[in-house]
């Protein structure tokens, strides 16, 4: 999950929630720790006998003056005397006092009706507060409910924090359980830091190293915190969040991941690492290969989703291995003869053909890789799927209708170096006699068309947004024209783009959301953990992560991007202008499979 920098000490308790909620108890927790404060220490009691020499100083009893010093009054006595009177002779001393900490911090928190409600919350970020107060010092972590005196729950995971808001009662603590807990605390380490979590009103325990007092004052729509410790009291007027964010962190703090941003999903559905996602071409649906050769598909809404809404799976082919994915979930398998096309519509429904030659058609070399593959169907010219193989040729295969079992294949570019699909255009760059030339398919053509030529060799060409534009002059274009520079242009507007650090370039869109912007390359990071715009005066930090990120692509059209982050496999959608998220989905389980 991505976390402001200082919010990321609770990581591990925040990123059990929804985005939108993060926010909330992230600043409960800034406005509650500075009084929370470290794990107090405990002085270790002066001896008359000291157990040993750790030290040298410069004072101290005669009896224990160094060897060296005795042989300086026997060799030299004004020497000696000298040294006395400056405070220069050397004593042997004892072993410094070292502090001793608290190994286990206790929280005992009131159940009862006064805490019912919104002190809940403070009782949720004092938990993680201590917990992790405790990890920080290397001391273990315990909690009870003072209703319920008996053994101390060891554990501070999801499931504790859900025991703990889901024990409520509405019995308040008397003498009895106040009797119970004095003697499970007799059993306990002497140096424990126990904390009492409750209202003003209760009764104290023998023991108590700190008390936090959670009261909800009648005029006021904050909440009264006091905190105790050392004979110190500290009082804090908490802002609350609004009232169904409240009311979702109280009632389902375990499962309030599961909102309608962050979709879970099973172990077996786990996006694959290897491949980039691949946004559909109206940027309503993202599709991410998985593991075992399948697909998933996500839909994407620019607005917020009324409820769970689940992936569209598509298993993998029964016949070949999967070469090609398309934006819909598509999939081209093959063999060493054959070539099946896997879930496509119109002409290609169900279809299968001879592999081309290795002189016409290049698969890719290790398995599991993905060529890039592109689906197009009318009514007059059938369909093509277009499938850019692994050294830069852009073949095609053609089919009129599911009755004719006539399937083409044609070779239609070589020496390419970028390709994208819009909704009824195909375009594609090639090098060619030194130059660099931009072709297309538009409209159900039978032949491309050259769009535009420019002169220099590139090695990579990216696209950013076409539209519905058939000028290719004011399409946004980014060139690799040498190592480390790149051309972005639109229009008139160029520029050159050094990336001279081992980025990896993503895609082409503008720095900033007004149409006048900058145009930017969008970049990984060698570091793999930071996403930039970066233009020919300006870099922008769009996202930041802990974990390193997998896989990015850009959706140029619609200004979104997508990302996988490594170790989890999760899956994020945002606006690259914008930090709301769109989609978030966690797998249950992550296999060991890439």
């Amino acid at each position: 999950m991505m976390l402001p920098p200082q919010l990321a000490p609770w990581s591990a308790w925040l990123a059990l929630l929804p985005l939108d909620l993060v926010a909330p108890l992230g600043q409960m927790l800034l406005r509650l720790q500075p009084l929370v404060g470290r794990m107090a220490g405990v002085a270790a009691s002066a001896d008359d006998i000291p157990a040993g020499v750790g030290s040298i100083a410069r004072r101290g009893p005669y009896e224990r003056m160094l060897l060296s010093e005795w042989g300086v009054l026997d060799a030299a006595p004004d020497e000696f005397i000298r040294r006395a009177a400056a405070h220069e002779l050397l004593f042997s001393a004892p072993e410094p006092q070292v502090q001793r900490r608290a190994r286990v911090c206790v929280a005992l928190f009131d159940a009862g009706p006064e805490q019912l409600g919104e002190p809940r919350l403070v009782q949720m970020a004092l938990f993680i507060l201590l917990a992790r107060r405790a990890q920080l010092d290397g001391a273990s972590f315990e909690w009870g409910i003072l209703q319920t005196p008996g053994p101390l729950h060891a554990d501070c995971d999801q499931p504790a924090l859900e025991r703990l808001m889901n024990a409520r009662t509405v019995a308040r603590v008397g003498s009895a359980e106040r009797d119970g807990w004095n003697r499970c605390l007799a059993q306990v380490d002497l140096l424990a830091d126990v904390w009492q979590i409750d209202g003003p009103g209760a009764g104290v325990l023998h023991r108590m190293t700190a008390r936090a007092s959670i009261e909800q004052p009648l005029l006021d729509e904050r909440l009264q915190v006091t905190i105790t410790q050392q004979g110190r009291a500290r009082q804090l007027m908490l802002d609350l969040p609004d009232p169904a964010s409240a009311v979702r962190l109280m009632r389902h703090p375990g499962n309030a991941r599961l909102d309608k941003m962050r979709d879970r999903i099973g172990g077996h559905d786990t996006p694959s690492l290897k491949h980039a996602p691949i946004f559909s071409l109206g940027g309503h649906s993202v599709v991410t290969a998985r593991a075992d050769g399948g697909s998933l598909h996500f839909q994407v809404s620019d607005v917020a989703r009324e409820g769970y809404i689940a992936p569209r799976r598509q298993r993998r082919p029964k016949k070949g291995s999967v070469i090609g994915l398309t934006a819909v979930g598509s999939t081209v398998s093959c063999s060493k003869n054959r070539v099946w096309f896997n879930q496509f519509y119109g002409a290609f429904h169900a279809r299968e053909c001879p592999l081309p030659p290795p002189e016409q058609f290049t698969t890719p070399r290790g398995t599991g890789q993905r060529l890039p593959t592109f689906h197009m169907n009318t009514h007059d010219t059938g369909g093509r799927i277009f499938v850019l193989d692994a050294v830069g040729r852009l073949v095609c295969w053609s089919a009129v209708s599911t009755a004719d079992a006539n399937t083409v294949f044609e070779v239609i570019a070589t020496g390419v170096v970028g390709v994208v699909q819009t909704r009824d255009t195909l375009v594609w760059a090639r090098i060619a006699d030194s130059c660099t030339t931009l072709e297309c398919y538009r409209d159900g053509a039978v032949s491309p068309r050259d769009a535009f030529v420019f002169s220099g060799l590139s090695t990579r060409v990216l696209f950013g947004d076409i539209g519905s534009s058939k000028e290719p002059r004011s399409w946004r274009i980014a060139a690799a024209i040498k190592e480390t520079t790149w051309l972005v242009g639109q229009g008139k507007e160029q520029c050159n783009v050094e990336i001279d650090d081992g980025a990896t370039v993503i895609g082409v869109a503008r720095s900033a959301q007004d149409d006048g912007a900058e145009l930017a390359l969008l970049v990984l990071d060698p570091s793999r953990r930071c996403v930039e715009l970066r233009g020919e005066t300006r870099r922008r930090v769009v996202l930041t992560t802990t974990a390193p990120i997998a896989q990015v692509t850009l959706d140029p059209a619609r200004d979104r991007f997508c990302w996988i982050l490594s170790g989890t496999h999760e899956l994020f959608v945002r606006r690259l202008h914008d930090e709301q998220a769109l989609l978030h989905v966690i797998p249950d389980g992550v296999p060991d499979a890439p």
